[in-house]
């Protein structure tokens, strides 16, 4: 995995800010994995698909991060503060070989015999991603990795979804709280691909306006300014405004 400039990241952000989160991130790890077909990372667990995008952003953000939510009691706001480098700790490099044994069937045993599953990967994911409700979502998740032509009981199902979330704790991150004014717990999820676009997001418009700031004072053109280091851009800005 490579850091790209922040030319390049710019240029990411621009193809892709309108488009669904799982795509958004799929596109990161294209412009940052340029080795690795876009095919090829769609068959990724999701555990390795979100270790990966942790690691892309330890390498542009750092490894502290801050989730905030909303009580559920009192609505005040929650802040969680979580060192994501045990999550980068899923992600190293795989051959061909190595990844299709990190999805390789398994069996559990069901009221009609056995039944083969498998681990799901993003391109299950991104066509879940179609269905019109978060039930059918799931349901649609955990069938695509189900190999059998007979109707799967909502236990089996379930079943094999504490299988699945077993074998990749990765695959879905869940938080949990205490509220500082009322003392209520709370949990909640923590997507990846979600979060580090939303950082991207911030990211990419403050630097927009800083180009347009430095521009705007020194007549210089975009490449130029991306060129500096945040550090002498930020410098600049300070003699701007005094």
């Amino acid at each position: 995995m490579q850091l790209l400039s922040f030319a390049e990241l710019l240029t990411v952000w621009e193809e892709n800010w309108r488009r669904p989160p799982l795509w958004q991130g799929l596109a990161l790890l294209a412009a940052a994995c340029p080795e690795e077909s876009v095919e090829t990372l769609m068959q990724e667990p999701l555990g390795r698909f979100n270790a990966r995008l942790w690691t892309f952003r330890l390498g542009y953000f750092g490894s502290l991060l801050t989730a905030v939510t909303d009580c559920s009691r009192c609505g005040e706001k929650v802040e969680v503060t979580l060192d994501i480098t045990a999550l980068c700790n899923g992600f190293e490099p795989q051959d061909a070989a190595s990844r299709q044994e990190s999805i390789s069937w398994q069996e559990i045993i069901g009221d009609t015999g056995a039944v083969r599953f498998r681990l799901p990967v993003l391109g299950d994911l991104i066509a879940a991603g179609e269905a019109t409700s978060f039930e059918e979502a799931s349901k649609k998740l955990i069938q695509s990795c189900v190999e059998t032509s007979n109707a799967l009981s909502d236990e089996l199902l379930a079943a094999i979804s504490a299988k699945i979330e077993e074998a990749d704790p990765l695959a879905l991150l869940e938080l949990h709280g205490l509220c500082p004014q009322c003392g209520q717990t709370w949990a909640g999820f923590l997507d990846a691909a979600s979060f580090v676009w939303s950082e991207l997001q911030t990211w990419a418009e403050r630097t927009l306006q800083e180009v347009h700031l430095l521009a705007r004072a020194y007549g210089w053109r975009e490449h130029e300014i991306l060129a500096l280091s945040p550090t002498r851009r930020q410098a600049y800005l300070r003699m701007i405004y005094g």
